[in-house]
């Protein structure tokens, strides 16, 4: 609750400040809504020139073979599981003709306690407990990409077809794939939830291929893992890259949950 609290504080009081700042812009260039969204896109515009521009400094996280310009400046395309993710609401994640807004009409994904085997596709899941019963409340929600260990091996494109067509890149990735997975509460797993720290392990529970290339361990960035192979940490210069999962452990319901797959 008290995060809560404060989330909601501070909302608000960025609310106020943004009102605040509109009437002191329309003292100084009117009422009209075009001339406002025109200057403000510009102010948009000169703030993203000027991100580019700026000096990155020291190597944030000690990664061999990293350009960090590639990471903090460079073109990415992200597959994301989490709304209101705009690809979510459009159905570019899974390729479905499903359009809607924040509240309905488009592709909710699998209840992750109903679910039927995906047949060698990564399923997209939610789950019930992070839903509300109030409409207005049912915006933000913690998506994600499941692994099951009783799936067997599972697979996904990224990006898809349908990102590949609506983001229209201007260069070809780097190679550099990095995986964010779904945040457990206080940072706590249930026991069933397989670690993707144990990779790099003889004895790992989880495997992971990019283009059938076995991923051998992983590189941390914050709450995100950079996938590393034979090779480092780039997997080739191309446009898409075919991502395989599996858990090995017969019977034993364990589980690889992600929020999101990001291609630099």
């Amino acid at each position: 609750k008290l995060k809560g609290h404060l989330l909601g504080h501070f909302l608000i009081t960025a609310l106020d400040d943004a009102i605040i700042q509109l009437e002191q812009l329309k003292a100084l260039r009117g009422d009209d809504p075009g001339t406002l969204l025109k200057h403000l896109l510009q102010q948009e515009d000169k703030d993203r020139r000027s991100f580019h521009r700026k000096f990155l400094g020291k190597d944030f996280w000690d990664i061999k073979g990293m350009d960090w310009k590639v990471l903090l400046r460079g073109e990415s395309t992200c597959h994301t599981a989490l709304l209101p993710s705009k690809s979510r609401l459009q159905g570019l994640t899974t390729e479905s003709d499903m359009v809607g807004d924040e509240f309905s009409n488009f592709d909710t994904g699998f209840n992750q306690f109903l679910m039927k085997a995906p047949e060698g596709v990564l399923p997209l899941a939610f789950d019930m407990n992070d839903r509300q019963h109030c409409q207005l409340l049912e915006v933000d929600h913690k998506d994600f990409f499941l692994v099951r260990e009783q799936d067997g091996w599972v697979s996904t494109l990224v990006p898809n077809d349908r990102e590949l067509e609506v983001y229209k890149r201007s260069t070809r990735p780097e190679g550099i794939i990095m995986v964010c997975l779904k945040l457990c509460p206080l940072n706590k797993c249930p026991d069933a939830y397989v670690s993707i720290d144990e990779i790099s392990r003889k004895n790992s529970r989880l495997f992971i291929n990019v283009d059938g290339k076995p991923v051998t361990g992983v590189r941390k960035v914050d709450n995100c893992n950079i996938l590393v192979g034979e090779r480092g940490i780039r997997w080739g210069r191309k446009d898409q890259f075919n991502l395989d999962f599996h858990i090995n452990g017969p019977g034993s319901l364990y589980v690889f949950k992600i929020s999101s797959i990001i291609v630099f």
